[in-house]
């Protein structure tokens, strides 16, 4: 597994097929085992362990929450990135509790920006059927790198431009978007992590999004699900090894907030 470029794990959890633009279903385990060139059994091992994370997340939520009664099934779409699209995240965790009666379907890709996500929004997105969105969507956006300029990947202005777009796109298609606020990052384990590539995260500038996150969802009446805040109120280390991605902890403050929001 030396030919790849992140351990198998990491691979998988985020779905990295998906950010290679390869059309594979997320549980066709053999075909992207064939195409990381790993054995099957491997790669199913790594997925079952985290099938097992999602069982174990879910049943603390549900001794935390109660579910409500529905009338009729309806679809959510999540739009975003890798903080998403994982395979134990919110997405996955509300699935496993709500079997159906509510579907959350992953838009997410992970990599992207506001601008990456804008690029496949019909292709992607608006071909699905859904009748909520939660947008969550932001801290690639926020990525500098260290050299000295700290150039970011989207300036604050377009990063709230795209934010527009989107947000009318959604509104003028009748669907009903939730707003998530972006946790923070360790910029320690981040290197860590990724010692190549000289990314780096400036606090003020999620602050500044997060801002501007808030604010716009007050304007436009959407709903805000906000979990910097969440985070803040939790007090503890809600961050994966890599700095970046939220833990199974993290997932769950999500998960709490969304179900506060969502009927």
């Amino acid at each position: 597994m030396e030919h790849l470029p992140y351990e198998l794990d990491f691979m998988h959890k985020y779905n990295l097929h998906k950010w290679l633009g390869l059309l594979i279903e997320d549980d066709d385990i053999k075909f992207i085992s064939q195409m990381y060139g790993v054995k099957f059994r491997e790669l199913k091992k790594v997925d079952k362990l985290f099938l097992h994370n999602i069982e174990k997340f879910a049943g603390e939520l549900a001794n935390k929450v109660q579910v409500k009664p529905l009338e009729a099934p309806y679809r959510i779409a999540a739009i975003g990135d890798s903080i998403s699209s994982d395979r134990q995240s919110w997405v996955k965790i509300l699935n496993h509790l709500w079997k159906g009666t509510r579907t959350v379907i992953d838009c997410a890709i992970s990599g992207d920006t506001t601008s990456d996500l804008i690029d496949r929004f019909y292709g992607t997105i608006m071909n699905q059927e859904f009748q909520w969105a939660v947008v969550f969507i932001g801290i690639n956006d926020c990525r500098e790198l260290d050299d000295g300029i700290h150039m970011t990947q989207i300036s604050l202005d377009e990063y709230k431009r795209n934010m527009h777009y989107i947000m009318e796109s959604l509104l003028k298609e009748g669907k009903k978007v939730i707003n998530v606020t972006l946790p923070s990052v360790d910029n320690v384990r981040l290197k860590g992590q990724f010692p190549d590539n000289n990314w780096s995260y400036d606090r003020a500038r999620i602050a500044q999004t997060n801002d501007f996150i808030r604010k716009l969802s007050k304007k436009s009446d959407i709903k805000l699900a906000d979990l910097a805040k969440g985070i803040e109120a939790y007090g503890e280390d809600v961050l994966e090894q890599d700095g970046l991605h939220m833990n199974g902890q993290g997932q769950l403050i999500l998960c709490k907030l969304l179900i506060m929001l969502l009927p």
